[in-house]
């Protein structure tokens, strides 16, 4: 029998809807999406990335501000959408609470199947309500379907270039030994100075001439004398002799440690899909672009960690706690796990307090190099 499959849209939470939808549609059914005024846009992309037909697609959209928290006008006005001989399968995840025990009343007096989706746990809960609550026939499930990246940033209408799979570029071995060459502080002033030197000067140039960087009395190009000596030290080779190329000097300053934590993640968190440095534009009501240092799926929720080899100061960090959360809270939603990754030390644990504070997991230089930290860290992901 043909089925109806109801949501409640919230803009916030659209993941529960796309899974509930692709674990129970079935070729003949119809969706209904039930939303505020406000999340009613969501929809479109949601549907869109489903790939079903629009003409199966129905809306009740609570069309004034009032309506949304008056719980005899939402019965009101999804009752009045609804059919008697319909069999519904109705989603009470998303939405306000309010919005939630008005579906639920409302469709308790039609022929209804109800169910939560869990997506912390990627679980689904079917319930009966009635009068005992002693019976034990809640039913969960597992949720079978497993959310790809660019699935992800689809359902919340992000255009996005996830599916381009960016990989590590250099050898695991390299990007081993840039960590132990300044976790274990072994780089010296002037090896910082190379560094400072081709961050604030190079990193966007696409091809650097090492010999003439080294020599040059050119007043548009800051001397940097030591640079192969530095590049023997840490014994990286350029992929073209006497030139770094624009990734290489990217990767140098600070992409290695990108390149770190994405083989740390890969090897220890089995990820179902990962990429580096993929990149996130807004909706077109929310302006942003954003690149994601390193973003995993696992059990259909997103990670994605924020990667600072260095933060010189409190401030800088803070800058970098706003930026995270406001990326999560504006784009990625409550399925979204916020991490920054970074050598810099918090002895006190302040920083991680404030981290925390935002819903952000902060992994310092203690984590990241003692292992028993380290690992009990990456076993919540």
């Amino acid at each position: 029998m043909a089925k109806t499959l109801v949501n409640i849209i919230a803009r916030e939470h659209p993941v529960a809807a796309y899974l509930f939808v692709k674990e129970y549609f079935e070729e003949g059914d119809k969706l209904l999406f039930v939303a505020a005024r406000e999340d009613f846009e969501r929809i479109t992309p949601l549907v869109k990335c489903l790939g079903i037909d629009p003409g199966v697609v129905e809306r009740i959209i609570l069309r004034r501000d009032a309506d949304k928290y008056t719980y005899e006008r939402i019965c009101r006005i999804i009752q009045n959408a609804l059919k008697k001989n319909e069999q519904y399968y109705v989603n009470l995840a998303g939405g306000t609470r309010y919005m939630a025990l008005s579906v639920q009343y409302v469709f308790s007096n039609f022929h209804a199947k109800f169910y939560y989706v869990q997506t912390r746990e990627n679980l689904i809960v079917k319930t009966i309500f009635n009068n005992s609550i002693f019976d034990n026939d809640d039913e969960i499930y597992p949720i079978r379907y497993k959310m790809r990246l660019g699935e992800y940033f689809d359902v919340y209408g992000l255009t996005n270039d996830a599916e381009q799979h960016s990989q590590p570029q250099f050898e695991g071995s390299m990007t081993q030994r840039m960590f132990e060459l300044f976790s274990q502080r072994k780089l010296n002033s002037s090896d910082y100075r190379v560094l400072d030197a081709l961050r604030e000067k190079y990193r966007n140039w696409k091809s650097l001439d090492i010999h003439e960087v080294e020599t040059t009395i050119n007043d548009t190009m800051i001397p940097i004398p030591n640079l192969s000596r530095f590049l023997n030290f840490i014994k990286f080779t350029p992929s073209q002799q006497g030139f770094l190329q624009k990734n290489e000097i990217e990767y140098l300053t600070g992409g290695w440690f990108e390149e770190y934590v994405y083989h740390l993640i890969k090897t220890h968190v089995n990820p179902e899909e990962m990429a580096i440095g993929v990149h996130i534009d807004g909706c077109v009501e929310i302006k942003h672009n954003n690149e994601l240092d390193v973003c995993f799926i696992k059990n259909n929720q997103l990670y994605v960690i924020e990667c600072k080899s260095g933060i010189n100061s409190d401030s800088l960090f803070n800058e970098i706690v706003y930026k995270v959360s406001a990326l999560k809270e504006v784009l990625l939603g409550v399925d979204c796990h916020s991490y920054i990754f970074s050598l810099k030390k918090d002895p006190s644990g302040d920083l991680k307090k404030i981290a925390r504070y935002m819903d952000i997991t902060f992994c310092d230089f203690d984590v990241l190099t003692k292992e028993e930290k380290l690992q009990k860290a990456l076993r919540k992901m």
